[in-house]
């Protein structure tokens, strides 16, 4: 098994992630886990109380546009992390991911575009509002918790938003890595556990992608599969892929090349040209259009849908390799 060349990825991207930090709006109460409990007849140990020093609902407005900065920045990257995990990456904050540097202005202005209106929500909805919040708790939670009611300028503290991209610094050739100053045996050990721990996170890269083309594949033969054609009815029961179906597979293309660029990967790089022929085509169908394309896959006749169906298995078959590379980093 020839030996994966890594350096190009150290070259071409850039880490990034985001870490928000907030002020915990639901408090621990053993009281009421206590008295929760004896009502459940429960074992006490068990149970866990907790109050909420505001409506939950202000919060889930406030934290919107944090999810889609999260959501925002899984489209335009790559997963980078030593957990694997699904498509649409971790939703845990801090997480890693790569980004092409042809990107990061896009990425900065995105990202300072949500933190805008993150904070403007803050000003509007909680800041501005926190001294109200106290009072209505007098009634609300019976005067008790006042003490979490922190002074408004502590409060504003509490907030942070980081999403600035830094340098992937990890060492493509360890064993060379100048830091390293210690007795030969344990600089080998911690080369080989290094070794490991980046051979998973690139492999978790590849995988994420390869998982991502799965995911969508699998969900246009599910709507090929369901579909049931009723004379005169093209709409209900009709799950056939719609354009935005077409156009995910597509940007799943765009992720690929881009990758690729850094690390080769032959596999990954046949599902790329396979599904643009396979999208090309489709725009074929629906001549120049994805939308009416789909208008072409229905009715009684199944001949385009199984050629469709075809084209995706062939996808699969090229992406399969690729959802585990960690023997190949590791040779």
């Amino acid at each position: 098994m020839s030996k994966v060349d890594t350096s190009g990825l150290f070259e071409n991207f850039v880490l990034v992630s985001l870490t928000v930090t907030k002020y915990g709006h639901i408090k621990t109460c053993k009281e009421l886990a206590e008295e929760g409990a004896k009502v459940l007849t429960i074992d006490g140990d068990r149970a866990k109380g907790a109050v909420s020093l505001i409506d939950d609902s202000v919060i889930r407005y406030i934290n919107k546009p944090i999810a889609q900065a999260r959501e925002y920045m899984k489209g335009i990257t790559v997963v980078w992390t030593a957990s694997r995990v699904n498509a649409n990456g971790s939703r845990v904050s801090g997480s890693e991911y790569l980004l092409a540097p042809e990107k990061i202005q896009e990425y900065r202005d995105r990202m300072a575009e949500f933190r805008m209106e993150w904070e403007r929500r803050l000003e509007k909805h909680l800041f501005s509002r926190w001294d109200f919040f106290r009072a209505q708790a007098l009634t609300d939670l019976n005067g008790r918790f006042q003490e979490h009611f922190i002074p408004l300028e502590e409060l504003r503290e509490k907030f942070n938003w980081d999403a600035d991209p830094r340098m992937l610094d990890e060492a493509p050739d360890l064993s060379n890595d100048i830091r390293l100053k210690a007795p030969q045996e344990v600089i080998d050990k911690c080369v080989e556990e290094t070794k490991r721990r980046q051979a998973m996170k690139i492999s978790n890269a590849v995988g994420s992608i390869a998982d991502s083309v799965m995911d969508e594949a699998n969900e246009i033969v599910k709507g090929i599969d369901s579909y049931v054609f009723v004379p005169g009815n093209n709409r209900t029961g009709n799950h056939l892929p719609k354009q935005k179906g077409w156009e995910r597979l597509e940007r799943l293309a765009d992720r690929i090349d881009e990758f690729t660029k850094a690390l080769d990967d032959e596999n990954l790089t046949d599902a790329s040209n396979k599904i643009r022929q396979l999208v090309d085509d489709i725009r074929s169908l629906g001549d120049g259009s994805l939308k009416e394309a789909r208008k072409k896959l229905s009715g009684e006749d199944d001949t385009e849908r199984q050629k469709v169906k075809e084209k995706l298995s062939e996808i699969k078959d090229a992406t399969a390799p690729a959802t585990n590379r960690l023997e190949d980093f590791l040779s």
